[in-house]
């Protein structure tokens, strides 16, 4: 699978959340407590972006700004209504100080038409 350099690791201190574009997908990076994640940035319900919304560290979860859906980092799972569908999880992985996410999602995010 092919990575891409998306950013150094200081870019994004624990408890914070970045949007940052790998193959033309917004993403969402989460950094829980020195563990990364990546998940599409915008929420399954109404497309809003999920990294202006808020990060829970404690429970590695994010909420959507606009209607409240939580979803797992983790896996991408929806958590509460109303969303009812996951967010695609990319691959992340810290090397040399710098930030590479997978340029391609575990699978395809319900609004994509292709």
């Amino acid at each position: 699978m092919s990575m891409v350099d998306v950013m150094p690791l200081d870019g994004i201190p624990p408890g914070q959340m970045v949007r940052v574009e790998v193959g033309g997908q917004p993403v969402c990076v989460a950094n829980v407590n020195g563990t990364l994640h990546a998940v599409h940035d915008t929420c399954t319900h109404a497309m809003a972006s999920l990294s202006a919304g808020w990060l829970d560290p404690d429970t590695g979860r994010i909420e959507c700004p606009r209607h409240g859906a939580a979803f797992r980092l983790e896996d991408g799972a929806a958590l509460t209504p109303p969303a009812t569908a996951a967010v695609p999880v990319f691959p992340v992985e810290v090397q040399d100080g710098r930030v590479l996410i997978g340029a391609v999602p575990s699978t395809p995010h319900p609004f994509d038409t292709e």
